[in-house]
């Protein structure tokens, strides 16, 4: 997939509110997440900030905020479910540089 298309079909479903499944390269499972935006970081990464609250992450990992690289993102799939915006996103936090959108 296109980084661009990528980012266009990220940035739709933010905007919509709607929670995707999406595959990162080299994991065996997929990730449920709500996607808040994509920004580049102080260590210049461009990353898709979202909430995850299902699906693969290191052992005992709990939900919560991720931030995974855009271009190891393989797959998106836009889901049926709407999610509400967490009171605690912070767009202004250091570690969020230049942001490309964010809900």
């Amino acid at each position: 997939m296109e980084l661009e298309e990528l980012t266009q079909e990220l940035w739709q479903a933010a905007e919509k509110k709607r929670s995707c499944r999406i595959q990162l390269v080299g994991e065996p499972l997929t990730r449920n997440i709500n996607p808040y935006g994509i920004c580049r970081t102080p260590a210049n990464l461009i990353v898709l900030v979202c909430w995850q609250f299902m699906g693969f992450t290191k052992p005992g990992g709990k939900e919560g905020y991720r931030n995974l690289q855009l271009t190891k993102i393989e797959k998106v799939e836009v889901m049926e479910t709407h999610f509400q915006k967490r009171n605690d996103f912070n767009p202004k936090d250091g570690q969020y540089k230049e942001w490309v959108f964010h809900i």
